[in-house]
């Protein structure tokens, strides 16, 4: 970098946790750039521009610093500023993303709009960041990314929009750490701090009586500038040897979240009767694996000759006879209409639809015409690869293109399930299986998880909601999909697989984990120790103790 002043760039950095990180950067000599539309929390309406902003608080300390009213939203502006900056500084250094906008959106309430407006501010503007910074990042061989994620998207919780974009943050950050050009990191932090944001989505929790706030006591928060010298230590080189982690931060404690990982796996090629392996599995390894997060194998052998053993008990429906079937996957289809008849549950298909409206009326219309609906399993077509070759990075991207639309469509339907329940005031088992055979299949596919998990609080126990991620090639998913979906929706002893992600790999079926904290380092805070980097090492599995 040739001894100049590094540039660091701060969206959402008018306020709270972005101005901690803004003024701790521009402590540390950094030429800080604070960009932010300084609009309301719910993003309606642009606020005048106060007498002390972000950079002038930075200039007024002895640092150098300028702000930008740019939208994360826009994503030509943020491509302009950043080859500006590089242009003018000869640099981009450190991107922290921390915009962010505040809505009601749950799993069975909120508008369309609001849901539309949260998802696209903090999941398509985290990607419009990561298009701007990161070609310039590479090119320059040079760069830190940190962007924000939440508890609501790790943790159950009924946030829906916010909810979702966050687990897909959390799930972009885990994959493009992987594959960051050299020289780069992406990571992401989990923040809790006494922020605006904050504080108005409680209120509207407790307005709508919702109680508990996932255990949150806004009383016993840090404030936001506890945070900053933790986040101003993650885009530091002092950290380049850490890429792709989620780190929680609570000010005084940092935590490491752990990436979902199969927790139980079984083969479901080349064998007898796939409805025999699953009658013994299921019971036996999964469900006890996703209650206790964690799997009891490792010792005694659990099963008998399972893959030889033919038959299954061919259990009557649980509740469940009639089903619509939304697809436009043929293969799978066929899979699901023959697994589902043979357990006496007629089928009915529906076109893929989006949108709130559209999903209500396709469910209510198919209800009036053929009687009630005990199940809907969405299984739409995913996008194909990205058509990128070479530079890992650019595919992660490209494949997360039309994300935000496909998170939308999930919970569409989702939406329209929730209310065609409550309406009919009966239980329905909702089954979303994602194409999830590209980087962007596998975020969208975490998102769905994080809905389902909010499934049954959000419903008073009315909707029980499974997901399936679909990692192999359809010709091969069809048939152990429709083997599970019929699973899923035909024994009673399956409902505690309700919120898990179940996959569908080449030649196996599993359960994964759900994120959570792995190892955590109380230190006090907010000034972060020159020994915690030894520590994160030892938590993450990277430090040479020998």
């Amino acid at each position: 970098m040739s001894g100049r002043r590094q540039i660091a760039v701060v969206t959402g950095g008018g306020g709270g946790i972005g101005r901690a990180i803004a003024e701790e950067l521009g402590r540390h000599g950094c030429f800080v750039v604070p960009v932010d539309p300084l609009v309301t929390l719910d993003g309606s309406e642009k606020l005048p521009t106060p007498e002390e902003t972000t950079a002038g608080r930075i200039v007024a300390a002895g640092g150098s610093a300028l702000d930008a009213a740019v939208s994360v939203t826009d994503a030509e502006a943020l491509q302009a500023l950043f080859r500006q900056l590089v242009e003018e500084h000869g640099g981009l250094d450190a991107v922290v993303n921390v915009a962010g906008i505040t809505r009601q959106t749950y799993f069975a309430s909120g508008t369309e709009e609001d849901w539309l407006a949260v998802a696209t501010v903090h999941l398509q503007g985290y990607l419009n960041v990561l298009e701007a910074a990161l070609p310039l990042m590479a090119e320059a061989g040079h760069g830190r990314i940190l962007g924000i994620t939440s508890g609501s998207g790790w943790r159950g919780a009924d946030a829906g929009a916010y909810s979702a974009a966050k687990r897909a943050v959390a799930a972009l950050t885990w994959q493009l750490g992987r594959q960051a050009p050299p020289g780069v990191t992406v990571n992401a932090m989990s923040p809790i701090a006494a922020t605006r944001m904050v504080a108005a989505a409680l209120e509207r929790a407790r307005q709508a009586g919702r109680t508990g706030g996932g255990g949150i006591s806004f009383t016993a928060m840090p404030g936001p500038e506890a945070l900053g010298p933790l986040g101003a230590y993650l885009v530091s080189d002092r950290s380049g040897w850490c890429t792709g982690h989620v780190l929680f931060a609570g000010g005084s404690e940092v935590a490491v979240i752990d990436e979902p990982r199969p927790l139980e796996v079984v083969r479901s090629d080349g064998v007898a009767s796939l409805e025999r392996v699953l009658e013994a599995v299921v019971p036996r390894a999964f469900l006890r694996a996703e209650d206790a997060q964690a799997t009891d194998g490792g010792a005694n052998p659990r099963f008998g000759p399972i893959f030889e053993e033919t038959g299954g008990d061919g259990a009557a429906p649980a509740g469940v006879r009639s089903c619509a079937l939304v697809t436009d996957r043929p293969a799978l289809a066929a899979s699901l209409i023959a697994s589902l008849e043979a357990r006496s549950i007629v089928c009915h298909r529906l076109d893929v639809a989006t949108g709130f409206s559209d999903t209500a009326k396709a469910l209510e219309s198919l209800a009036e015409a053929n009687g009630p609906v005990d199940a809907v399993v969405v299984a739409p077509a995913g996008r194909g690869p990205a058509g990128t070759s070479g530079r890992g990075w650019e595919a992660v991207l490209g494949e997360h293109h039309g994300i935000v639309e496909a998170i939308h469509l999930d919970a569409s339907w989702a939406r329209a399930v929730a209310d065609y329940a409550a309406g009919a005031a009966r239980p329905v088992a909702l089954v979303t299986v994602t194409d999830a055979t590209t980087s962007g299949g596998r975020s969208r596919a975490q998102a769905a998880t994080q809905l389902a998990r909010a499934a049954a609080g959000a419903t008073e126990g009315r909707v029980g909601a499974f997901t399936i991620a679909v990692e192999a090639a359809e010709e091969n998913a069809a048939r152990p999909a429709g083997a599970l979906v019929a699973h899923l929706l035909a024994r009673p002893d399956t409902a505690g697989l309700a919120g898990a992600e179940l996959v569908i790999g080449e030649g196996w079926i599993g359960l994964r984990s759900h994120p959570r904290p792995v190892g955590s380092v109380t230190y006090g805070g907010p000034a972060v120790p020159t020994w915690l980097d030894g520590t994160l090492r030892q938590i993450v599995g990277t430090a040479d103790t020998r």
